[in-house]
């Protein structure tokens, strides 16, 4: 796709024109369900998945108040910084990165691929970076570019949620009037409130699988988003204890668990979000979650440069 669609309907027609495949995967359909991958990792090569749709609205904000910039926050393998800078490469729009925890002279493959697009590296401490202020660099800031869009990390404000709803309407669209199960993987539930708050109110039902350590720990932030869009009486449901360690942990299990969906299925995932929301599915399935017959459609985030942070996924 050459162009970025930004209206809501826009988004949305191109959203429906991702493909949703059925999987093979035995664990699920020997046990009577139809299984099928929304293939949002096809998006782009450089902007793919969940990061697109937060994005688009976004940058189309502050291409309307004429910004000088967009900041941004993210780590070294972060997929919203590599998505940032391309496309702001594609619009020709500056773009700022404030990096946690590493050093100007030490680049990622993420890093080296947004500084080649254009984008300016800020590197600050992990302390001054969970402050989420940029501090002394404002000043800088407004005297290079004038007045700056700043975005939260991720892209997770109401305008990235908005996006998201363009996933759930578009999936409605081709499993019109049919029940099914959409499933995500949730870092800060901003994605995951998007496309319970664009689902069929009767007829999907939301399923969110944290990749964080701990109980419970995303319910607040995805019902402060819905409260925020005014949404209520909508089914979902958030999937705790797949996290195979925390954020950005990948256990020898889950290694292994990926090897065998990506020979089977002959596509790639990332560890960090999908896979552990593919886990999470199977689990599930094998608990006998769901009835034979049910259908479940999985999103695939995309994501897949992230998987260089992550040597042992490269032999």
């Amino acid at each position: 796709m050459d162009t970025i669609p930004f209206s809501a309907d826009a988004l949305t027609l191109t959203a429906n024109n991702i493909a949703i495949e059925p999987l093979l995967w035995p664990a699920l359909t020997d046990r009577g369900l139809r299984v099928f991958l929304r293939r949002d990792d096809t998006v782009s090569p450089t902007y793919s998945g969940n990061k697109f749709y937060k994005l688009a609205l976004n940058i189309d904000c502050a291409l309307r108040k004429k910004a000088g910039a967009i900041v941004s926050f993210g780590g070294r393998y972060s997929n919203h910084i590599h998505a940032l800078a391309a496309l702001g490469h594609h619009y020709q729009v500056p773009t700022v990165g404030i990096i946690r925890g590493s050093e100007p002279g030490v680049l990622t493959p993420t890093l080296v691929d947004a500084q080649r697009w254009g984008m300016t590296l800020h590197f600050v401490s992990a302390r001054a970076y969970r402050a989420a202020d940029i501090g002394n660099l404002h000043h800088d800031l407004q005297h290079h570019y004038g007045s700056y869009y700043l975005l939260p990390e991720g892209g997770a404000n109401l305008l990235g949620v908005k996006g998201c709803r363009a996933i759930a309407t578009s999936t409605e669209h081709h499993f019109s009037g049919k029940p099914y199960s959409l499933c995500c993987a949730v870092g800060s539930g901003s994605t995951f409130a998007g496309i319970i708050a664009g689902a069929h109110r009767t007829q999907a039902h939301c399923l969110g699988f944290s990749v964080l350590k701990g109980e419970d720990t995303l319910s607040a932030s995805v019902q402060a988003w819905l409260d925020e869009l005014g949404c209520d009486s909508y089914q979902w449901q958030l999937i705790n204890g797949h996290h195979h360690g925390g954020y950005a942990k990948i256990s020898s299990t889950l290694r292994e668990f990926m090897a065998e969906f990506e020979h089977r299925e002959g596509m790639m995932i990332e560890p960090v979000y999908t896979a552990k929301m593919l886990w999470g599915i199977e689990a599930l399935a094998k608990d006998g979650f769901w009835a034979p017959g049910s259908t479940i459609i999985a999103v695939h985030s995309g994501g897949l440069q992230g998987r260089r942070g992550y040597p042992e996924l490269l032999t």
